[in-house]
């Protein structure tokens, strides 16, 4: 149990999970021909800024307790965000597509057009895309494992907070 009391190995491992959450991504994206929503996108992102976080504390190894809470407070917010993004991706799912508004122009179409704000909240809110269920493990669609997973790095700030003596 030393890597859960060790900073530098708690953050090591957290950034091996982000690297297999995201080659997991890619791989059913880019081999099984999955084709990610823009909430998807969206999970990938935290994911990415949490691997970040974790790399940067990993690298940093902060002697002093104000740094270690610093970043375990930094993937601590980041993991909230995800774990509501992918409890509203899994809201989303459970929802009738005709009820949500249609998938629009491609994500890099609007990316050339609109402002990046519109983006975001187009994002963030959905689309019919975001309700197609196209693969499941034991029942969950992958969001619902993201909102395991994003609980997961939550666990991870909670265990970084306590290295911080």
């Amino acid at each position: 149990m030393f890597f859960l009391t060790n900073f530098r190995a708690l953050s090591s491992i957290t950034v091996l999970v982000s690297i297999a959450l995201l080659a997991a991504a890619y791989y059913y994206e880019l081999v099984v021909g999955l084709e990610p929503c823009p909430m998807c996108m969206m999970q990938r992102i935290v994911v990415f800024a949490l691997g970040c976080i974790a790399l940067i504390a990993s690298i940093h190894n902060p002697d002093k307790p104000l740094g270690r809470k610093g970043y375990a407070f930094a993937a601590g917010t980041v993991s909230l965000g995800g774990v509501l993004l992918a409890i509203r991706h899994s809201w989303i799912q459970a929802y009738p597509p005709e009820d949500l508004p249609d998938c629009g122009a491609p994500l890099e179409y609007m990316l050339d057009i609109l402002p990046f704000q519109e983006i975001l909240g187009y994002m963030l809110s959905g689309s019919a895309s975001c309700t197609e269920i196209s693969w499941q493990f034991l029942g969950l669609s992958m969001p619902n494992w993201m909102v395991i997973a994003f609980l997961g790095y939550g666990v991870y700030s909670v265990l970084l907070w306590k290295t911080a003596k």
